[in-house]
Formats: structure tokens, sequence, C-alpha cells
């Protein structure tokens, strides 16, 4: 009788043992995750994404740098889609926020809180922002399994988001899934590395452009090209008009649609400069799947392998927008 009344005290004091773990193991490992995002100094990543949008797949090789400054928060991301082997660089250092385009030689320039000013996949930050609302983190074999409801303002189809972190904290992948389970962006990373030293040349705009230019190829676009048409099954408006027109020496074309949704798209193409040009835009950076945009009032610009594309409506919302510019590349051209 003794024996059997010392052996379940033995088994309850195991299990206490063994929930008081458990629950420890909740409690301190977010606590080490909040202090690795609250200290965080620098970074270096490198990873392969891959965003599904309209049965398209696109392959990028991004890479981030992330440095501490005194208050300053400088960045630098590089987006290179490998559809088309065109790179996108997007730098915030202390004078400011650009997006630069290497194989135009041209660069954007923007005010506002990029890239912090909205969730990124492949963003460190953004995955340890999840830590300041409602997830789920599953201690794994070799490291944790963070889970939550992702906030992607102009992907709102993107409902759950898995990442794999290892031992020491550091990004292994991430899956984003749509409302169907399936996956519409997966990252791999290939590189993590943290407290890396970092100067402020790295986010320097000219030196930057002059790098990235020697391994980019320049792009030849035509006006015989385009107009490129919106897909019907995207849409509940058809083609209106189709108006070709000169402004300030280029062609443009000019679609106008009606139906359930008035909006116009303006296309033309861009040319690649001797010089670095510079060009102040006014509005937001978007990204979404198929690259970045700008969004301003009632209108969003769109600069794709090449061609600029203006679609502007009063009665389209932003996340509208996006899905028909997205369409633009799963089209037919006229």
């Amino acid at each position: 009788m003794v024996k059997k009344i010392i052996a379940g005290l033995l088994a309850v004091v195991v299990l206490v043992l063994a929930g008081f773990k458990i629950f420890s193991n909740r409690d301190t490992v977010p606590e080490k995750i909040m202090d690795l995002k609250n200290n965080l100094t620098s970074y270096h990543m490198e990873a392969n994404m891959e965003t599904l949008a309209h049965d398209d797949k696109r392959n990028f090789y991004v890479c981030i740098d992330y440095k501490k400054d005194n208050d300053k928060d400088l960045f630098r991301i590089s987006l290179l889609d490998k559809n088309i082997n065109q790179e996108q660089i997007m730098l915030r250092n202390k004078d400011g926020v650009y997006v630069l385009t290497p194989s135009l030689n041209q660069v954007y320039t923007f005010t506002g809180d990029y890239p912090l000013n909205s969730q990124k996949p492949y963003l460190f930050h953004s995955m340890l922002s999840s830590l300041d609302g409602e997830y789920n983190i599953e201690k794994v074999s070799d490291g944790y399994l963070l889970s939550f409801v992702p906030k992607y303002e102009n992907s709102p189809n993107w409902v759950k988001e898995d990442v794999k972190l290892s031992s020491d904290f550091k990004p292994v992948w991430v899956n984003i899934y749509d409302q169907n389970n399936t996956i519409v962006c997966s990252i791999n990373f290939t590189k993590v590395e943290f407290d890396v030293d970092l100067v402020e040349d790295d986010f320097n705009v000219e030196l930057n452009m002059k790098n990235a230019k020697e391994t980019s190829s320049t792009i030849n676009r035509s006006d015989d090209e385009l107009p490129f048409i919106v897909v019907d099954n995207i849409i509940n408006s058809e083609l209106n008009e189709q108006t070709e027109a000169t402004i300030n020496g280029k062609t443009v074309y000019i679609l106008s649609y009606k139906g359930n949704q008035n909006f116009t798209i303006i296309q033309s193409v861009l040319e690649s400069n001797e010089e670095i040009n510079y060009q102040s835009v006014s509005g937001t950076i978007v990204e979404f799947t198929q690259g970045l945009g700008v969004f301003n009032n009632s209108y969003l610009t769109y600069y794709y392998n090449g061609i600029k594309y203006e679609i502007y409506s009063n009665s389209l919302s932003v996340n509208e927008m996006i899905d028909i510019v997205s369409s633009l590349d799963v089209i037919e051209s006229k």
C-alpha cells in the first residue's frame, strides 16, 4: 500500500514538473525572442521566395540588410525577379527612401516609414511583429514553429502564416496560406547572420546603383508589344475604348474599361538613362506578388520589366487595382 502511495506521489510530481516545464517554455521562449526583437542592431539575410497569383508563379532572390544607427533604421532590400532577371533595390538611409531600377538607371525617391509601414513576408521585423498580437509557438526538435494570422494590407487572401525558426531564433522558412490552405508565398532562407558589420556606404544610392548595374541586363522593350489587355475573367468590366497618344514625345496607350466598375489603364515603355535619373514620387510604396507599385489617392502606378502601367479609378479599391494590375502578367496582347 505504501509503495502505491509513493508511486502515485512520484507520478504527480513528474506531471507537475512536466507541466511546469511546458508552461515555463511557453513563457520564456517568447521572452527570448522579444529580447532579440528589442535588441536587434543588424542582420543580413538571403532567401528564395516564390509567390502565386492567378495561377502564375513568380520566383525572387531576396537579400536584406538592416542596421540600427542611433535612432535610425537603415534598410537595403534587393528583389531579383528570376522570371525576367531584373532587380529592384529598396533603400532606406538617413536621407530618405529610394527605389532603384538598375536596368533603367532610374531612382524614385519617397518619404515615409518604408519598409516598417506594413508587413513584408521576407522581413524579419515583420515576423517578429506577430508577437505583438495573437500567435502560437511550438517547440520542435530543431527549433520553433511560429504561427499567426498575418495582416498584409494588399493581400487580404493571405490568411495564415507559419514561420520556422532555428534554435537560435533565425528564420529558416516561411509559408503563407490562402483560404483554401494553398501556399501562396513560400520563402526559404539560405543565409542568416545577426550582428553583421554594416557601414553607411552599404545604404548609399550611387554605390548600390553602380554595383547593381555591373550585373544587370538592359531592358529593351518596344511600343510594338503594347498595349496589354486585362484577361476577361479577372473583372466584370469590358474594354470600351483604346487610344494611342503622344505625351512629351512618348507614345502612350490608353485603355478605358466600363461595367460594374470603371477604370482606365495607361501603358508606356520606359527608357534607360545614361546618368542616374532621380524622380520624386508622391504616394505610398505598394508591394504585391508581381512587384512594386505606388498608390496615390485614386491611381496606382506600377513599373515592371521596362513598362510603366498607370491605373485610374474613383470606384476601385487599392486591392482591386492590384488585382487588375497583377493580371497584366497573365495577359493577351493586341
